[in-house]
């Protein structure tokens, strides 16, 4: 299998889009190495190749070692020794995390956590406060402070999480100006962003195409979770 399949294979492993994907890799890189869907489609199909930058951000998203996906040969690629070295010492990083080693050759630490069937919504609001939720065995790749998870709804909180992705959080009543939360506002259950300022309390979505929600004081507002991961 050449490199190019290997990569949109292990994207597919984490039930990602391409679009998905070339937006949750943001989270990786500064935002003049962003890249486009059409980006990532010419890489996964071998007709052009990414830096080491974005090779080593796609192996973070996608939960892997990247020379599993590109090979040594190919991530030395342009690289002097030093470079090389640099390298190896990050390939040793991933190698030390059970979050990064390939399914199989490391004993996982399992637990299970309630994850709550209505979902918090990353757009219009919907539902959240319910007791209805069914509990899901999760390792290390989940945060060790969360105590719950929640599935989104909607495209307000892309880049960093997607339409049906599960978020993690920490039961909290109160947070910190500037934390993710979970939260009920008049009924409707939310994720966003906790803004406070001279103006009062936002909501406020990370896609710029929404507008910030204001909290009034007649509203009944509650915080669920502080989100973790």
């Amino acid at each position: 299998m050449e490199w190019n399949q290997r990569l949109a294979q292990a994207r597919k492993a984490c039930g990602l889009t391409q679009q998905e994907a070339a937006d949750q890799i943001r989270q990786y890189l500064p935002e003049s190495e962003w890249v486009q869907k059409v980006t990532l489609s010419s890489w996964e199909q071998g007709r052009t190749q990414p830096r080491i930058q974005h090779a080593l951000a796609l192996a973070l998203l996608y939960h892997t070692d990247p020379y599993q996906i590109f090979g040594t040969e190919q991530m030395s690629t342009g690289l002097n020794e030093a470079g090389r070295a640099k390298l190896a010492e990050f390939r040793e990083l991933l190698l030390e995390s059970p979050r990064y080693h390939a399914q199989g050759e490391v004993s996982r630490k399992v637990r299970y956590l309630p994850v709550y069937l209505q979902p918090a919504s990353a757009g219009t609001g919907q539902w959240l406060d319910d007791d209805l939720a069914e509990e899901m065995e999760v390792d290390d790749a989940v945060p060790t402070k969360a105590e719950f998870g929640v599935r989104l709804a909607g495209d307000s909180m892309s880049p960093r999480f997607a339409d049906g992705q599960i978020v993690w959080a920490r039961k909290a009543e109160q947070a910190e100006n500037g934390e993710i939360v979970l939260c009920v506002l008049n009924d409707q259950g939310y994720c966003k962003k906790l803004r406070y300022d001279e103006n009062g309390v936002f909501l406020v979505s990370l896609n710029p195409a929404y507008q910030p929600i204001p909290v009034q004081e007649s509203d009944e507002f509650r915080i669920a979770g502080v989100v973790v991961g």
